[in-house]
C-alpha cells in the first residue's frame, strides 16, 4: 500500500503542471532526481500522445532501476519485482526503434520536401512552357491570318485579271461568231474559278495534312457503320483534295470520289486516288439501286438549294443496300462564330443547315439510327479560362464545335 500512497501522492502533485513538458522535466526531478535528456524527453512526448497516461509513466519511472539505486529501501511489490527489470528492458528496446522510426521519417520528410519542391519547380517551368507556347501560338495564327490575307488578296488580283481577260475575248469571239472557241473560253473560264477555289480552302479550311489529321480523328465515331462482314462499296460526294476519300479507302474494296471541282479532281488522281469529274446528283442518278454500301458527303449540304439537298438525300437512300450508311458533315450553326463570320468566307456556300433539318430529311427519306457528332471544337487555349456557367455557355457557343456530322442508316 506504500507504493500506491506513493504513486497517487506523485500523480496529483505533478498532474498540477499543465503542460507535458513541464511534467516529465519535473517527474525526473522528483523521481530520479535528475534532468531528462531530450531523448528521455521526445520518447515520454510520444507516449503520452499516442495515449500513455501520466500515472503510467509515473509508476514505470518508480519502478526504473535507476531509481532502485537511488532509493534502496523501494517499494516491495513481489509479484512486479522480477519483472519490472523486464518491462524496462522492453521499454529501452521500444525506445531505440521509436529512435530509429523517428531518424527515417525524418530522412522521409527531408526526402518529401525535395520532392515537393522538385514537384513545385516542375510544375512551375510547365506553366511557364504553356504561357510561351500559348504566347508563340498567338504570333502564329498572326502570322498566318498575315499571309493568307495577302496570299487571298494576290488571288482574287489575279482572278481579276482573268476575268477581265475572258470578258475581252468572249466580246471579240462574239463578234466573230466563233461559237467552238467561245465554249473553249467558258471552260477555260471555269478551271479559273476551280483554281481559285482551292486556294480559298488552303487559306481558310487548312491544308490538305491539317484536314487528314482532322479526319483521322474523326474516323473513330464512325467506324461502327463500315460493313464488317464484307469489303465496302463507297462513294465520297464532293470529294475535294480527296482527305477523306485517302482515309476510307483502306476499308473499302473500291471508293469513288466525285467532285465538280477540275483542280479538286486533278490532286485526287496526283494522290493515286480514284476520282471523276461531275455533278454530284447527275452521277448518283445513274447509279443502280441498292449498289453502294457507304455513301458520305463533306461538307457538301450547304452549297445545295433545298430543292436539291432533299433530292440528294432521296437518291442516296435509293442507291444504298439494305443496312448502308450515309455519312454527312457541315459547318455547326450553332457556333455564333461560325454562323455569322467563318460560314459567309466560302461564297459558293447557299445557307447554313440546322442539325434539327437535317436529321429531319433523313428521317423523311426513311433512314434509322439517325445520330448527331458535334466535331472540330476551336482551340483550348481561345477558350474563356473560367468554370463559371456563363463561360461555359459562352464557350460552347462561341468556341464549341465548328462543325457537325450526321448519320443515318438504310
Amino acid at each position: 500500500m506504500t507504493k500506491k500512497k506513493t504513486i497517487q501522492k506523485l500523480t496529483y502533485e505533478l498532474n498540477q503542471l499543465d503542460e507535458d513538458q513541464a511534467f516529465l522535466k519535473q517527474a525526473y526531478q522528483l523521481i530520479l532526481g535528475r534532468q531528462a535528456s531530450d531523448e528521455e524527453l521526445q520518447f515520454l512526448q510520444y507516449q503520452l500522445e499516442t495515449g500513455i497516461t501520466r500515472k503510467i509513466i509515473i509508476t514505470n519511472l518508480l519502478l526504473s532501476p535507476e531509481h532502485a539505486q537511488l532509493n534502496n529501501k523501494g517499494v516491495h511489490l513481489p509479484w512486479l519485482k522480477k519483472k519490472k527489470l523486464l518491462i524496462w528492458k522492453k521499454w529501452q528496446a521500444l525506445l531505440s526503434r521509436i529512435k530509429a522510426i523517428q531518424t527515417l521519417s525524418q530522412a522521409t520528410a527531408l526526402q518529401n520536401q525535395s520532392f515537393d519542391r522538385l514537384v513545385f519547380n516542375h510544375n512551375k517551368d510547365i506553366a511557364a512552357l504553356r504561357k510561351e507556347l500559348s504566347t508563340l501560338n498567338r504570333q502564329i495564327e498572326e502570322i498566318k491570318s498575315d499571309i493568307f490575307f495577302f496570299l487571298n488578296q494576290e488571288a482574287q488580283a489575279q482572278q481579276r485579271r482573268l476575268d477581265q481577260f475572258f470578258f475581252d475575248v468572249r466580246q471579240e469571239l462574239r463578234v466573230s461568231k466563233d461559237t467552238a472557241a467561245l465554249d473553249k473560253i467558258d471552260v477555260m473560264s471555269r478551271h479559273s474559278i476551280d483554281t481559285y477555289y482551292i486556294s480559298l480552302e488552303q487559306a481558310y479550311r487548312g491544308s490538305r495534312d491539317e484536314i487528314l489529321h482532322r479526319y483521322k480523328a474523326t474516323v473513330d465515331l464512325v467506324k461502327p457503320l463500315f460493313a464488317q462482314e464484307k469489303a465496302m462499296q463507297a462513294a465520297d460526294l464532293g470529294c475535294g483534295r480527296g482527305e477523306w476519300l485517302q482515309i476510307i479507302s483502306v476499308y473499302c474494296a473500291k471508293v469513288t470520289g466525285i467532285d465538280m471541282n477540275s483542280a479538286m479532281v486533278s490532286q485526287c488522281l496526283s494522290h493515286g486516288l480514284n476520282a471523276e469529274q461531275g455533278d454530284l446528283l447527275k452521277w448518283l442518278q445513274q447509279q443502280p439501286d441498292r449498289s453502294l454500301d457507304l455513301i458520305t458527303a463533306f461538307h457538301v449540304i450547304e452549297h445545295l438549294p433545298f430543292e436539291k439537298f432533299n433530292m440528294l438525300i432521296h437518291e442516296i437512300y435509293r442507291v444504298l443496300t439494305h443496312g448502308g450508311s450515309v455519312i454527312l458533315e457541315t459547318p455547326n450553326p450553332e457556333n455564333i462564330h461560325v454562323a455569322t463570320h467563318m460560314f459567309y468566307r466560302d461564297p459558293t456556300h447557299k445557307t447554313p443547315v440546322p442539325k434539327e433539318l437535317s436529321t429531319h430529311l433523313l428521317k423523311f427519306h426513311g433512314f434509322k439510327e439517325i445520330k448527331v457528332h458535334l466535331v472540330h471544337p476551336f482551340e483550348e487555349t481561345m477558350r474563356v479560362p473560367e468554370d463559371s456557367e456563363v463561360a461555359k455557355r459562352f464557350n460552347s457557343m462561341v468556341y464549341g464545335a465548328a462543325d457537325y456530322m450526321v448519320t443515318g442508316t438504310k
